[in-house]
């Protein structure tokens, strides 16, 4: 299985996570955005470190909420889609 997705997702160093009881938000300091993550997103979020590439996502996902592979597979793609529209992610190439 392959994403369309090329090269290792990296969160930018500015932006930071809050946590506060069962929320997660990410804030963007640069333009002011907080963006809400369930847990799914969460997991995706902490896993963009640029060293985790999106198959490795998949697969990571898969095994921690023991969900099918065809649907994490659509989550990583739509979540890694809105992290980097929302300009939150860096990729680094292979």
């Amino acid at each position: 299985m392959t994403l369309s997705l090329t090269g290792k997702p990296t969160r930018r160093p500015d932006v930071w996570l809050r946590q506060a009881g069962e929320e997660n938000a990410v804030f963007d300091p640069k333009n002011g955005s907080l963006h809400l993550l369930n847990e799914t997103a969460l997991a995706i979020w902490e896993l963009c470190d640029g060293e985790t590439s999106p198959d490795e996502m998949v697969d990571a996902v898969v095994t921690l909420f023991g969900m099918h592979q065809d649907v994490v597979e659509e989550d990583v793609k739509r979540i890694l889609g809105d992290f980097e529209h929302a300009g939150l992610l860096e990729w680094k190439q292979e």
